[in-house]
Order: C-alpha cells, then structure tokens, then sequence
C-alpha cells in the first residue's frame, strides 16, 4: 500500500487533480484509537498529499488513511498484513472512480492512466498492414 501511495503522489497531474476535487461529501467523522477521523478514503488521500506537499516534514503518518481504506468485509485495513499490490491497485483505483465520479475530477484516473489498445497485422507474404 505504502508504495503505491507513494508511486501515486509521484505523479503530478494526479497529485494536483487529487487536491483540486471538490466532493461536496460531508466529513463521516469515526473514533479510531481514541481520536477522530474523517471516514471517507478521498478525504484522507487529499490530506495526506497536502500535508506531503506543504509540510517541511518528510514523513506521514498513514494511520487515518488505513482505518478509511476499508476491505471488502468493511474492515479497515490491516497494517501488519502483507497484500497483493495488484489487489490495493484494482481496489483503490475502484474506490477513487466511485468517490470522483460526482466531481470535476470524475475523469481523472482515465485522463492519467488510461489508453486504448491498437491491433495491427502485416501479412506475411505483401507486408499490407490491416
């Protein structure tokens, strides 16, 4: 998880388009570990990236993020459990279509990471390309 936020905030057009959505979501503010934490995984990621962005500090403290990341059972995430990145991937980038899509953001992960496959086939014998 840890570096795949990272390989994330490493890309400017997502990084800066992150910030800029706007979700109109109210704060789902949850107790976890004794304090409060905004429950919703746009607004951790937003924050996380602001505080990376404008703070002297080189670090993070992910904490809130995870417990707002939740699992398919709606579990938040467990830290001390090594999973697949392909899995994070496939989920987090689902996650962030369905919080995005209400914003002017909705396009963004398309916009960044999106592409569109071209077949070609030469033949053999001419070289025409089909």
């Amino acid at each position: 998880m840890n570096s795949m936020l990272q390989q994330f905030y490493s890309v400017p057009t997502l990084r800066y388009c992150l910030l800029a959505a706007f979700d109109r979501q109210p704060d789902n503010i949850a107790e976890h570990e004794g304090q409060d934490v905004d429950d919703n995984v746009l607004h951790q990621l937003m924050d996380m990236y602001g505080f990376l962005l404008l703070s002297d500090r080189q670090y993070y403290d992910p904490t809130p993020f995870c417990f707002s990341f939740k699992q398919f059972d709606g579990q938040p995430t467990n830290v001390r459990e090594q999973k697949d990145a392909q899995e994070f991937l496939n989920l987090g980038f689902d996650r962030l279509e369905m919080l995005l899509k209400d914003t002017s953001q909705k396009y963004l992960l398309k916009n960044v990471f999106g592409g569109q496959t071209c077949s070609m086939l030469r033949c053999k014998n001419c070289g025409n390309l089909r």
